[in-house]
Protein backbone atom coordinates (compact mmCIF):
# COMPACT_ATOMS: atom_id res chain seq x y z
CA UNK A 1 0.00 0.00 0.00
CA UNK A 2 2.78 2.49 0.78
CA UNK A 3 4.64 1.32 -2.31
CA UNK A 4 1.07 2.81 -4.54
CA UNK A 5 0.87 5.73 -2.40
CA UNK A 6 4.59 6.80 -3.05
CA UNK A 7 4.10 6.13 -6.76
CA UNK A 8 1.00 8.06 -7.19
CA UNK A 9 2.61 11.15 -5.16
CA UNK A 10 5.15 11.10 -7.56
CA UNK A 11 3.23 10.64 -10.81
CA UNK A 12 1.26 13.36 -9.32
CA UNK A 13 4.49 15.82 -8.15
CA UNK A 14 5.77 14.55 -11.90
CA UNK A 15 2.19 16.15 -13.22
CA UNK A 16 2.62 19.22 -11.77
CA UNK A 17 5.89 19.99 -12.57
CA UNK A 18 5.19 19.21 -16.62
CA UNK A 19 2.56 21.68 -16.14
CA UNK A 20 4.27 24.01 -14.66
CA UNK A 21 6.83 23.48 -17.45
CA UNK A 22 4.03 24.25 -19.98
CA UNK A 23 2.86 27.18 -18.42
CA UNK A 24 6.42 28.59 -18.30
CA UNK A 25 7.38 27.79 -21.77
CA UNK A 26 3.62 29.49 -22.62
CA UNK A 27 4.75 32.59 -21.03
CA UNK A 28 8.64 32.42 -22.42
CA UNK A 29 7.24 32.24 -26.06
CA UNK A 30 4.73 35.19 -25.16
CA UNK A 31 7.71 37.53 -23.77
CA UNK A 32 9.56 36.24 -26.55
CA UNK A 33 7.02 37.52 -29.50
CA UNK A 34 6.63 40.52 -27.58
CA UNK A 35 9.95 41.48 -27.78
CA UNK A 36 9.81 40.91 -31.52
CA UNK A 37 6.66 42.79 -32.16
CA UNK A 38 8.15 45.78 -30.58
CA UNK A 39 11.52 45.54 -32.26
CA UNK A 40 9.55 45.58 -35.63
CA UNK A 41 7.76 48.32 -34.57
CA UNK A 42 10.38 50.70 -33.52
CA UNK A 43 12.31 49.56 -36.95
CA UNK A 44 9.26 50.22 -38.68
CA UNK A 45 8.97 53.72 -36.61
CA UNK A 46 13.07 54.48 -37.47
CA UNK A 47 11.85 54.07 -41.30
CA UNK A 48 9.07 56.59 -41.32
CA UNK A 49 11.51 58.78 -39.16
CA UNK A 50 14.31 58.43 -41.39
CA UNK A 51 12.28 58.53 -44.76
CA UNK A 52 10.08 62.26 -43.52
CA UNK A 53 13.75 63.84 -42.39
CA UNK A 54 14.88 62.70 -45.70
CA UNK A 55 11.92 64.14 -47.40
CA UNK A 56 12.37 67.62 -45.68
CA UNK A 57 16.13 67.52 -46.35
CA UNK A 58 15.17 67.39 -50.49
CA UNK A 59 12.38 69.99 -49.93
CA UNK A 60 14.37 72.64 -47.65
CA UNK A 61 17.08 71.88 -51.26
CA UNK A 62 19.39 70.23 -48.20
CA UNK A 63 19.64 67.64 -50.66
CA UNK A 64 20.07 67.33 -54.53
CA UNK A 65 15.82 66.40 -55.59
CA UNK A 66 17.44 63.74 -57.88
CA UNK A 67 18.78 61.56 -54.77
CA UNK A 68 15.30 60.47 -54.10
CA UNK A 69 14.16 59.40 -57.15
CA UNK A 70 18.03 57.45 -57.05
CA UNK A 71 17.65 55.92 -54.21
CA UNK A 72 14.26 54.32 -54.53
CA UNK A 73 15.48 53.20 -57.82
CA UNK A 74 18.64 51.61 -56.71
CA UNK A 75 17.46 50.36 -53.47
CA UNK A 76 13.60 49.68 -53.89
CA UNK A 77 11.53 46.66 -55.32
CA UNK A 78 9.83 46.76 -58.18
CA UNK A 79 6.68 46.17 -55.85
CA UNK A 80 8.05 49.51 -53.65
CA UNK A 81 8.57 51.50 -56.76
CA UNK A 82 4.86 51.17 -57.38
CA UNK A 83 3.95 53.42 -54.30
CA UNK A 84 5.85 56.45 -55.57
CA UNK A 85 3.71 56.75 -58.80
CA UNK A 86 2.42 60.21 -58.42
CA UNK A 87 4.48 60.90 -55.27
CA UNK A 88 6.66 64.56 -54.82
CA UNK A 89 9.13 63.00 -57.32
CA UNK A 90 8.49 61.09 -60.30
CA UNK A 91 10.30 57.76 -61.05
CA UNK A 92 11.56 57.11 -64.70
CA UNK A 93 12.21 54.18 -66.58
CA UNK A 94 14.55 56.48 -68.83
CA UNK A 95 18.57 56.90 -67.89
CA UNK A 96 17.63 60.49 -66.91
CA UNK A 97 17.69 59.14 -63.17
CA UNK A 98 21.31 57.41 -62.82
CA UNK A 99 20.87 54.91 -60.07
CA UNK A 100 23.25 55.47 -56.95
CA UNK A 101 26.42 53.53 -56.94
CA UNK A 102 26.93 50.22 -54.61
CA UNK A 103 30.04 49.33 -53.39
Amino acid sequence: MLELRKTSSVSEKEKRLLQRKAKLESDLARLQKAARDASRRDDTRRKIVIGAAFLKAIQEGKISEDMGPRLVASFATDRDKKLFDGFIFKLTESSEVAPVEQE
